[in-house]
């Protein structure tokens, strides 16, 4: 019902605006990219924000050009908002004056319910797969060549170059068309998966060495302070990931990695990621987040002890569940 609403916005609008949630990842940035051009294709016009602009690992995102980091003053017919499930999470944007309805696209099991209208589909594996729904019910089928490369980049990321349970048949079917409107895998896997930094190589040095596992080696948490980044000379975009590392570990089956975001004194950042048979979407919505059931993520305001304690806290909390 409510994808048919935001459907009939889009058929009687005429310029709308798309962005996503502060600190992008792929499936977020590539999904409002991949909307703006189905939007672009269907005759309409799509300014694409992204606060802070374009990230440096998101560089190799096709249309990235036409991403702006200041919202234009004139008014627009609607503001789709992709891959946000929490409030906290949200650009700041000008009024409803400038905006229009505020429409959220989503794939969250876990969500704040903000905006005025919510286009949240659990069963897709990435909001990118929400974005081709859209795309399909509008006509594009396949969706146009500008749309395809952040679309599958959005897919490839968030189902961990399909390897997490959100993986289907159908899936696949999705990445095969894309691949079919020229998509090269191998150029976007390579800058999801791989072409490190020397600092980012460094910084996963500090990690591992930091790495402590707990209760019996079913938990594998990381602290992430400012000396470790200054050593390695790393910036807050680099540490994306690097929680997986945990998760490696054999009998883990929730990993955490807590760090200082740079210039956000008293705040820490939670990434979460789960084993076989867990779900740190429960550990991250205790902590005030949320997320999916393999990977979710929370803020808070602590000291990184005080942080470190109570993550422990609620992981152990989710694990004594039946």
């Amino acid at each position: 019902m409510s994808r048919a609403v935001a459907l009939d916005l889009i058929r009687r609008g005429k310029r709308f605006l798309v962005t996503c949630h502060v600190r992008p990842d792929s499936d977020a940035l590539g999904s409002a990219i991949g909307l703006a051009a189905v939007l672009d294709a269907i005759g309409k016009e799509a300014v694409v924000f992204s606060d802070g602009g374009v990230p440096p690992l998101l560089q190799f995102l096709e249309g990235k050009e036409r991403v702006v980091d200041r919202v234009p003053q004139d008014p627009f017919d609607a503001t789709f908002i992709m891959d946000a499930a929490a409030k906290e999470l949200i650009p700041d944007l000008p009024g409803k004056d400038v905006t229009g309805p505020v429409i959220i696209v989503d794939h969250h099991a876990a969500h704040d319910g903000f905006g005025d209208i919510t286009v949240r589909e659990v069963d897709a594996c990435a909001t990118g797969e929400v974005v081709l729904r859209i795309a399909h019910d509008l006509g594009q089928n396949p969706v146009p060549r500008p749309a395809a490369q952040p679309i599958y980049a959005a897919i490839v990321a968030d189902t961990g170059g399909f390897r997490y349970s959100g993986t289907k048949a159908v899936t696949h079917q999705l990445a095969a068309e894309l691949l079919a409107q020229g998509v090269d895998p191998w150029n976007v896997a390579s800058n999801l998966f791989e072409r490190w930094s020397v600092a980012r190589m460094s910084l996963l040095g500090e990690v591992l060495r930091a790495m402590q596992v707990e209760d019996g080696g079913r938990i594998a948490i990381v602290c992430v302070d400012r000396s470790m980044m200054s050593r390695s000379g790393a910036t807050d975009d680099l540490i994306e990931g690097m929680v997986n590392y945990g998760r490696m570990l054999d009998g883990v089956r929730i990993a955490a990695l807590l760090w200082q975001p740079l210039g956000r004194d008293g705040e820490v950042k939670v990434s979460l990621r789960a084993g076989e048979n867990a779900d740190v979407s429960r550990v991250a919505v205790a902590l005030g987040g949320g997320g999916h059931r393999s990977a979710a993520g929370a803020s808070l305001r602590a000291t990184l002890d005080d942080a470190r304690a109570r993550v422990l806290d609620a992981i152990r909390a989710q694990l004594a569940r039946p």
